[in-house]
């Protein structure tokens, strides 16, 4: 089984179908193996709503209906987050994407479904490794 992350930008470009990725995010979703888990946070959920306010219905229809698991973190967990972005001053990371970092530490995990390819090539994960990105770039 690999636990695989899932950012923002992967989820709206699987629902809105005019997005520029949508055609390699549906592609790849359905290249995904029955054993594979994936894992998001409750940050990104809501990014999701705010980017598909017009497609919120849809979104929460797969959301049920995925295979996607909602990880939960405690306050320790964002101590540990709020210290890694410390890390990254120079840069301006957003919660969720910090929530992401934190969450490859705890399920020992560097594949993540993004189209965030900027951010997600700079951040590195607690062990120092970089991610490996598994939606191709156009």
């Amino acid at each position: 089984m690999r636990n695989i992350l899932v950012d923002t930008g992967a989820i709206v470009a699987l629902i809105r179908e005019r997005d520029p990725a949508h055609e390699r995010v549906v592609a790849l979703f359905a290249s995904l193996r029955g054993t594979d888990q994936l894992i998001t946070t409750w940050p990104v959920v809501t990014e999701c709503t705010f980017a598909l306010e017009r497609y919120r219905t849809a979104f929460f229809d797969w959301l049920f209906e995925s295979r996607l698991e909602v990880a939960e973190f405690d306050l320790q967990a964002v101590r540990s987050m709020l210290e890694w972005m410390k890390g990254y001053r120079d840069r301006q990371i957003d919660f969720a994407d910090a929530t992401l970092v934190w969450l490859a530490g705890a399920r020992n995990t560097d594949l993540i479904l993004t189209t965030d390819y900027r951010d997600f090539r700079t951040y590195r994960l607690p062990n120092r490794r970089s991610f490996r990105l598994l939606l191709p770039e156009a």
